[in-house]
C-alpha cells in the first residue's frame, strides 16, 4: 500500500498528516521544522512513502533539499492553488491544512513549483542584499535632503561622488545640522563600501552572462534557474506576469492590465531595463525600433511592458542557444 504525506510548515514546528491510498489518516502530529525530524516522524517499518507535499514558503527550499536527501519524493506546491482548494474549509487549523495537503498530494490536484538550485539561491541572496543596501542608501540621502530643506537649504542635482562635499557645504554654520549630516554621511560611506563589495561579486558572476546588464541578467537567471523548464520561450512572458489579464463569460470579454504573476523582482528589473532601452540607450537595435513603434501607437507605458516581455524572451533564447545578443537582423543573418 502506498502512503502520502502532507506537511503544513511554520517557523518552529510543522503539522504532518500521513494517509494511505484510500485517503484514510494513518498518523498525524507535530514535529520540529527540520528535515531530519520530519523524516523520523514519517518513517515506519513496512510503510512505503510515495509522495511528500508542502506549500511554498520561506523554509520550503531548505526542507525540499533536506527531505530529498533523506530519500523521499518531495513536491513544493503553489500556495495560491492550495489556498483556493481550501477556500470552503470552515475551520482552518494547522492540522486541517496538513490533512488537506495530504489529500491534494494523493489526488494530484496541485501545481508543482520549480525549486531552484543552490547556486541560483546564492545569487538571489546577493541580489536581495544589494537591493536592501540600495534602499537604505537612498533613504539616508533622502533624510539628509529633508533635514537640509527644513532650513531652506536645497541639495539640487548632485552626483553621488560629490554628495558628501555638497551636504557639508550647506550644513556649515548650523551645529545641530552639522552633527546630523556628519553622522549620516559616516553611515552612508559604510553602506557604499559594502555595496561596492557586493557589486564586485555580482560583476564577477555576470561576466558569462551578456545582455542587458549584470544585475538584470543575474536577477533573471536566478529566477528562471533552468532554461529548459519552459516548453516555448514565449511562455516566460506569462510566467513573469507580463501579459494582459482577461475575464470572459458569455458576452462579457474584458482584457485588463498585466497579471503581475510570478517574481515581482524580475518583472521590475526588466521594466527598468525596457525604460533604459527606450530612453537612454543611443545605439539603435531591432528591439528599440519595435518599441518606438509600439510607443507611438499605444503609448510609452505599454511600450515599456512590451519591451520587458520581449527582453525576457530574448534572454531565455540567448541562454538556451548560448549565443550573444544581436543588435539587428542584418547581424543575425551574418
Amino acid at each position: 500500500m502506498q502512503f502520502f504525506v502532507g506537511i503544513d510548515v511554520s517557523l518552529d514546528s510543522s503539522s504532518i498528516c500521513v494517509i494511505d491510498e484510500r485517503g484514510v489518516i494513518i498518523k498525524e502530529g507535530k514535529t520540529d521544522s527540520d528535515p531530519t525530524a520530519i523524516a523520523r516522524f514519517v518513517r515506519h517499518k513496512g510503510r512505503k512513502i510515495e509522495h511528500l507535499g508542502l506549500e511554498t514558503g520561506s523554509l520550503s527550499q531548505w526542507l525540499h533539499a533536506g527531505l530529498s536527501r533523506e530519500g523521499f519524493r518531495v513536491t513544493v506546491m503553489e500556495a495560491r492553488h492550495v489556498r483556493a482548494a481550501f477556500a470552503a474549509m470552515r475551520v482552518k487549523t494547522d492540522r486541517n491544512d496538513a490533512r488537506g495537503i495530504a489529500q491534494l498530494i494523493r489526488l494530484g490536484w496541485f501545481k508543482a513549483v520549480h525549486v531552484k538550485a543552490p547556486s541560483a539561491q546564492e545569487t538571489r541572496t546577493l541580489l536581495n542584499g544589494r537591493r536592501f543596501l540600495v534602499d537604505k542608501l537612498t533613504g539616508i540621502e533622502n533624510s539628509m535632503r529633508a533635514s537640509l530643506r527644513n532650513f531652506g537649504l536645497k541639495m539640487g542635482h548632485v552626483t553621488r561622488s560629490k554628495w558628501a562635499a555638497r551636504a557639508r557645504e550647506l550644513a556649515v554654520g548650523i551645529p545641530a545640522l552639522e552633527l546630523v549630516i556628519e553622522s549620516l554621511l559616516r553611515v552612508r560611506d559604510a553602506l557604499r563600501q559594502e555595496l561596492r563589495t557586493i557589486d564586485r561579486q555580482l560583476l564577477d558572476e555576470a561576466k558569462a552572462d551578456p545582455g542587458v546588464g549584470a544585475v538584470v541578467a543575474l536577477t533573471f537567471k536566478s529566477a528562471v534557474d533552468d532554461p529548459t523548464r519552459f516548453k516555448r520561450v514565449r511562455d516566460v512572458g506569462p510566467w513573469l506576469g507580463l501579459t494582459p489579464s482577461r475575464y470572459q463569460s458569455g458576452r462579457t470579454d474584458i482584457v485588463g492590465h498585466i497579471t503581475k504573476a510570478g517574481d515581482a523582482g524580475v518583472r521590475t528589473a526588466l521594466y527598468e531595463a525596457a525604460t533604459t532601452v527606450l530612453s537612454r540607450v543611443t545605439r539603435w537595435s531591432t528591439i528599440k525600433n519595435w518599441g518606438m513603434r509600439v510607443a507611438s501607437r499605444s503609448g510609452a507605458k505599454k511600450a515599456r511592458v512590451a519591451i520587458a516581455r520581449k527582453l525576457a524572451i530574448v534572454l531565455l533564447t540567448m541562454w538556451r542557444s548560448q549565443t550573444p545578443f544581436r543588435w539587428s537582423a542584418t547581424q543575425a543573418s551574418a
